[in-house]
């Protein structure tokens, strides 16, 4: 689903002293003082866990990257926050553009940007931890805890919604009118709010039978949403601010689920119009589950070390390998980021690239458009958040993460000779 598409959040298969702070942000997002100790800081931080990186040119990633962006390294346009982590800390960290074009506001490592469907690994680690308390059973039917939906003529499973196999459709404009009988245009041109839209969701009929085929659905990440707040008694922000935010200290990340709500740092997302100008795009729906995490390059490193270093909830392994763990015997739709049928896990492509194991997502809603990507066996992962339709996160996040492999492929060579 591509970026400027009207649509609920889908996956998607400059001044000078801005250009000196931009480079590398250290952990926190404070800008260095000079150009030449951030070009230091890049290389320093990679040789910490990798020796072999010494023969690697001072700033040589920085430099590749830089050539990614070239376009919007100023101060005209909106633009994009990319982080590479390299064992668990981040060894390049860069702002280009802005995040704001009215107040000039540049892109940098503590800017908020709405992910779009990178949330779905949120929201499935809301399943994941629910289930690990004993509260839900993955494998029950979903109107167990949600007894208002139709009655689909066969279970449907949480287990399966969670992995696109639930047989549900997306959101499907035939589906979902407005009271005058027209078209319900998702984004920012009509209203809902969340209980009306559960209203309207409750009712649609399955497209395949439950089980039979992998299927992309928003639509059932944000019945999951209802799930998690019938099953905790709170909302799928709240729950995930008390067991998945505030533990892994992302203290300026959240389920949106007020639109109304001020966000401090956070990008305004933007549409580029026929004659070149933007303009704002960004919706007026409040549902998440689908979608909806809003968060910084600062705080996802935290979500990042994670995945190695389990401390939510029992702090267990097993939590960990339930949510990258796909359903056997389903293929998802190829793509150029995760190959020939990926398989799906808890909100999670899994695939492999040239021989390497690969974790991650996309995503892109209104303006925004994002993608993570990780790289396991390499203890490397790429993040790259957008903020306008013109620039996709997705591929030029894969561009990064193609550079950064093939410098670790060059280093490894190097040391084997």
């Amino acid at each position: 689903m591509a970026s400027g598409d009207r649509k609920p959040e889908g996956h998607i298969h400059g001044q000078t002293g801005y250009d000196c702070r931009s480079v590398c942000m250290n952990k926190r997002g404070a800008g260095l003082n000079t150009c030449h100790r951030i070009s230091v800081v890049v290389v320093a931080v990679a040789l910490l866990p990798l020796p072999l990186m010494a023969h690697a040119s001072e700033g040589s990633l920085v430099q590749a990257v830089d050539k990614v962006f070239a376009d919007i390294e100023d101060d005209m346009r909106p633009g994009c926050a990319v982080g590479v982590i390299r064992h668990g800390e981040y060894i390049l960290q860069k702002g280009y553009g802005l995040a704001n074009l009215e107040y000039g506001l540049p892109v940098t490592s503590q800017t908020v940007f709405r992910t779009g469907s990178v949330s779905k690994q949120f929201t499935a680690m809301a399943i994941a931890l629910l289930a690990e308390e004993g509260r839900l059973d993955l494998d029950a039917d979903v109107r167990r805890y949600l007894p208002e939906l139709r009655d689909y003529g066969k279970p449907v499973t949480i287990r399966q919604m969670v992995h696109h196999v639930a047989g549900m459709g997306d959101y499907d404009p035939d589906l979902f009118r407005k009271a005058d009988g027209s078209e319900f245009r998702f984004g920012n041109e009509d209203y809902w709010t969340i209980a009306e839209f559960y209203a309207a969701v409750r009712d649609v009929p399955l497209r395949l039978e439950p089980g039979t085929r992998w299927e992309y659905s928003n639509l059932g990440y944000f019945l999951l949403s209802q799930v998690v707040e019938r099953v905790s008694g709170l909302s799928l922000r709240r729950y995930a601010e008390n067991t998945i935010f505030e533990p892994l200290g992302m203290s300026h990340s959240m389920f949106y689920d007020n639109v109304n709500e001020l966000v401090k740092n956070r990008a305004d997302g933007y549409s580029k119009t026929d004659d070149g100008r933007y303009e704002l795009y960004m919706t007026n729906l409040s549902w998440v589950g689908d979608g909806g995490v809003y968060t910084s390059l600062d705080d996802f490193i935290a979500w990042d070390r994670n995945w190695t270093n389990n401390t939510l909830g029992k702090g267990e392994p097993a939590l960990i390998e339930l949510a990258t763990t796909p359903l056997p015997g389903f293929e998802t739709e190829s793509s150029e980021i995760f190959g020939e049928h990926p398989a799906y896990a808890f909100g999670l492509f899994v695939s492999e690239r040239d021989g390497v194991k690969l974790i991650g997502h996309s995503g892109g809603w209104v303006g925004f458009s994002s993608v993570y990507l990780r790289f396991p066996e390499k203890a490397l992962s790429v993040v790259t958040f957008c903020n306008s339709t013109d620039v996709s996160a997705p591929e030029r996040g894969n561009t990064v993460a193609t550079i950064a492999l093939q410098m670790l492929a060059q280093v490894d060579g190097a040391v084997r000779r």
